[in-house]
């Protein structure tokens, strides 16, 4: 088995106009909505709603995979639907204030507007009315934004735990996984924390032999889904790929061995 290397900090490359294009959006608000309840959804926010497919951020993607599971409301909260095509996205940032005073999460609002299409978020779940679900996107997109310069490049980089903390308003873990036992994480995932786990860009001659049994690529986020035991009393994890596809189901010493950093924070 062939395995690309990913790259875990990158954004491609998307257009974010500098203004917003309002007769376009009221055009894609015609074919676009923020939530949907699909097939199998628990929740018209779910985890599954999230389709990478190779383009945007894996960092993004995955925390925002992590936090659907863990607290939609959280995703829900954060998305005001406009009504004209254009969505209000709430983020946190960290002020230091002044000699330790007036330090805290500040919110920080970012408006962007359909259609999206093209090097996004894949359009998930259709309504009723033919409209497909969007919030993905849009959370990826204003992502873009909020931090500054439109969406990054490859060059420039990006860390789950620094997402998490943006949408989360909360202080990131940030441990090597040979730090936490299975019963550790799994406590974690019972807790209602956003959890994701990557690997690093460069393997040893170990580590890759793991990843090509595995499945697993190079320097790319998965949320982390389960922690179970098996039949034959092997301890195993669950890593779902926001690609879509291509998730990773391996024992939990192995895990350990593979990916190279783990990243959590509370949903509650």
């Amino acid at each position: 088995m062939e395995l690309n290397s990913a790259n875990l900090y990158a954004f491609r490359p998307i257009n974010l106009p500098a203004e917003i294009d309002r007769e376009k959006a009221a055009e894609a608000n015609k074919t676009e909505t923020p939530f949907v309840q699909g097939e199998g959804d628990a929740n018209p926010i779910d985890a599954n709603d999230v389709n990478q497919d190779g383009y945007g951020s894996c960092a993004v993607l995955s925390t925002i995979k992590s936090i659907a599971a863990q607290n939609p409301d959280v995703i829900k909260n954060m998305i005001r639907d406009n009504g004209d095509g254009t969505y209000t996205v709430t983020f946190k940032e960290y002020d230091n204030g002044f000699l330790g005073f007036g330090s805290g999460w500040d919110k920080k609002e970012v408006t962007v507007s359909g259609p999206f299409d093209g090097d996004a978020a894949d359009i998930g779940d259709m309504g009723k009315d033919g409209q497909g679900e969007v919030w993905p996107a849009i959370i990826e997109k204003a992502y873009g934004q909020f931090t500054g310069d439109g969406y990054k490049t490859y060059d420039d980089g990006e860390n789950p735990a620094k997402v998490q903390e943006a949408i989360l308003g909360r202080d990131s873990s940030t441990e090597s996984p040979s730090e936490y036992s299975a019963g550790d994480l799994n406590e974690k995932l019972e807790n209602g924390e956003a959890v994701v786990a990557w690997t690093a860009g460069d393997w040893s001659d170990e580590q890759n032999k793991l990843a090509q049994q595995y499945g697993a690529v190079g320097g790319h986020a998965y949320r982390v889904e389960d922690i179970y035991v098996d039949g034959d009393g092997t301890t195993r994890i669950k890593l779902d790929n926001p690609w879509g596809h291509s998730d990773v189901d391996m024992p939990y010493s192995d895990y350990q061995k593979l990916y190279h950093e783990v990243n959590s924070t509370p949903t509650r």
